[in-house]
C-alpha cells in the first residue's frame, strides 16, 4: 500500500512539475503600463501637440507611460524624452531665421554658431500665440536646473529605492512644467 501511495504522490507530483515548467516556457504578455489618467487640461495640451506633430505626441505618451511604471529602476529615460518633447515643439514654432529677427534676439555660443537659446524660442513661441513673453521667462531654465538635478542624484544614489523614488518625484515635476510651457506655445485647438 505504501508503494501505491508514493506512486500516486510521484505521479501527481510530475504532473505539477511539467505543468510549471509549461507554464514559465510560454511566451510572457509583455506589461503595458498605462501613461495614468490625465487632467482635462493635460488632455488638451497633448491632444493640441498631436496636431503639431504625432511623433512629438507619441513620445510624450510614451513618457508619462514610462513615468506611470513604478517597477523601472531609472527615469532618466522619460526626463530625456519629456524635455526632447519640449525643444523639439518650441523648435518648430520658433524657428532659428525668425528669432534671429527680433530686437531681443542675443543668442547662445554653440561652437562656431550663434544660435538662440530655448528661453528666446518660448519667448517667440508665446509671442506668436499672442501670450506675455515675460509669463515664461525663466522657467525653461528651471527645467535644464530639473533636468541637471535628475542626473546628479541618479550618479549619487546608491540606493534603488531611493534612486526610482526620488528621481520619478523630480521627473513627474518636470512634467509639470514641460505641461506649462506646451499650454503656453502650442497654438490652441
Amino acid at each position: 500500500m505504501a508503494d501505491q501511495l508514493d506512486a500516486d504522490l510521484l505521479r501527481r507530483l510530475q504532473e505539477f512539475q511539467f505543468s510549471v515548467r509549461r507554464q514559465v516556457s510560454s511566451p510572457v504578455e509583455p506589461v503595458v503600463h498605462a501613461r495614468g489618467p490625465l487632467s482635462e487640461r493635460e488632455a488638451g495640451i497633448l491632444d493640441r501637440l498631436h496636431k503639431l506633430s504625432p511623433k512629438l505626441a507619441a513620445s510624450m505618451e510614451q513618457a508619462l507611460r514610462d513615468l506611470n511604471d513604478t517597477t523601472r529602476l531609472s527615469y532618466m529615460g522619460p526626463a530625456g524624452e519629456v524635455r526632447e518633447v519640449m525643444r523639439a515643439a518650441t523648435q518648430q514654432l520658433a524657428p532659428d531665421e525668425d528669432i534671429r529677427k527680433q530686437t531681443w534676439y542675443l543668442g547662445i555660443k554653440q561652437g562656431d554658431k550663434i544660435n538662440p537659446s530655448q528661453s528666446e524660442r518660448i519667448r517667440y513661441a508665446v509671442q506668436q500665440k499672442g501670450g506675455n513673453r515675460d509669463q515664461v521667462k525663466g522657467v525653461d531654465d528651471m527645467i535644464d536646473e530639473l533636468i541637471g538635478q535628475i542626473g546628479r542624484r541618479t550618479y549619487q544614489s546608491g540606493s534603488k529605492s531611493l534612486h526610482a523614488g526620488a528621481t520619478r518625484a523630480q521627473v513627474s515635476k518636470l512634467v509639470g512644467w514641460v505641461f506649462a510651457i506646451l499650454d503656453e506655445v502650442l497654438p490652441e485647438a
